[in-house]
C-alpha cells in the first residue's frame, strides 16, 4: 500500500509541477524516496522511465497550448521548461512526428500521453493489469451521447514493433495511428487515447453502418509505412465498435465496454468487429 501511495503522489507532483524546474531526483526528493526507488517503482507500474513520463507529459500540454491559446512557440517552449525554442521543437517533432507549427495549422487533438492514473481491482491494485490512463474526459463526452458509436481502435502487433525497433519507434507509431485515425473523422468528433496501443474515437453516429463505414475507411490504410531512422514499419489497425449505452454509465462500465471491444478485434480475425 506504501508504493500505491507513493505513486500516486508522485503522479499529482508532477502534474503540479509541469511548468516548473522538475526532474526525476526531484521528484523522488518530494515523495521522501531514493531515485532508484522511485524509478523502479515506475518502470514497474507504468513500463517507463520518470523522465521519459514528464517529457511526454510537458509535451501533451504544450499541444494543448498550441492549440488553444494565442501564446508563440518561443513562450510556450520556455513556459515548459524547455531551454530554448529549437529544443523544444526537436522534442516536440520526436513525439508527434511533425513541428509545433504545422501541429498548431493542421491538427485538433492533443492528449497523446494522457495521465498516468492508479487503478483499483475488486481485490486491490493490479498494476500490470493493463496501462491505465485518465480518460476522465472521454467518460465526460460518453456521458452525453447514449445510443451513439464508438470506435476502439488497437495497433496490431504493437509489442512486436517496440520488441524490433524500440520504444522510439513505438512512440513514432502511436503518433502516426493518432494522426492517421484523426484525418478520417469529422469535425464534430472527439479522439482519445485509453491505453498503451489503444484509442476511442467518439462518431457521435447513431446509425452503426456509418460508423462500420468510418472503420473501414481508417483500416483501409492498413500495411502503409511509418518511417522511422532507416527503417520502413509498416502499421496496421484493428477496430471495434461499440454503442454507449442510454442512462447509468458509470466511469468503469465506461472503461469495460471500450475494453470488450479492443479484446473482440483481438480475438477476431475480421480488422473490424462490432460488441
Amino acid at each position: 500500500m506504501r508504493d500505491i501511495s507513493v505513486l500516486t503522489a508522485a503522479l499529482e507532483i508532477v502534474e503540479q509541477r509541469l511548468r516548473e524546474p522538475m526532474n526525476a531526483a526531484d521528484l523522488a526528493a518530494a515523495c521522501y524516496l531514493s531515485y532508484s526507488g522511485l524509478q523502479k517503482l515506475f518502470g514497474y507500474a507504468f513500463g517507463c522511465s520518470v523522465s521519459v513520463y514528464i517529457t511526454k507529459r510537458r509535451l501533451s500540454l504544450a499541444s494543448r497550448a498550441l492549440l488553444e491559446s494565442g501564446a508563440s512557440v518561443t513562450n510556450i517552449a520556455y513556459d515548459y521548461q524547455y531551454g530554448s525554442p529549437e529544443a523544444f521543437s526537436r522534442a516536440f517533432k520526436r513525439f508527434w512526428g511533425i513541428s509545433p507549427d504545422k501541429f498548431r495549422r493542421t491538427r485538433r487533438f492533443t492528449e497523446l500521453q494522457p495521465k498516468f492514473i492508479i487503478e483499483r481491482d475488486q481485490g486491490g491494485f493490479d498494476m500490470l493489469k493493463r496501462k491505465p490512463l485518465d480518460v476522465s474526459e472521454l467518460y465526460d463526452e460518453l456521458k452525453k451521447l447514449g445510443g451513439t458509436y464508438v470506435l476502439s481502435v488497437d495497433i496490431a502487433g504493437f509489442e512486436k514493433v517496440n520488441k524490433n525497433y524500440g520504444y522510439a519507434a513505438g512512440d513514432a507509431v502511436i503518433a502516426e495511428t493518432f494522426a492517421r485515425v484523426e484525418r478520417e473523422l469529422g469535425e464534430d468528433m472527439l479522439l482519445f487515447r485509453i491505453g498503451g496501443d489503444e484509442f476511442a474515437a467518439v462518431t457521435r453516429f447513431e446509425a452503426l453502418a456509418d460508423a462500420e463505414a468510418l472503420a473501414r475507411k481508417i483500416t483501409g490504410m492498413n500495411g502503409t509505412c511509418v518511417p522511422f531512422e532507416a527503417h520502413e514499419i509498416p502499421l496496421s489497425l484493428r477496430i471495434g465498435i461499440c454503442q454507449i449505452p442510454t442512462g447509468g454509465l458509470s466511469y468503469q462500465k465506461a472503461l469495460n465496454i471500450l475494453a470488450e471491444s479492443v479484446e473482440k478485434t483481438r480475438c477476431g480475425g475480421d480488422l473490424v468487429a462490432v460488441l
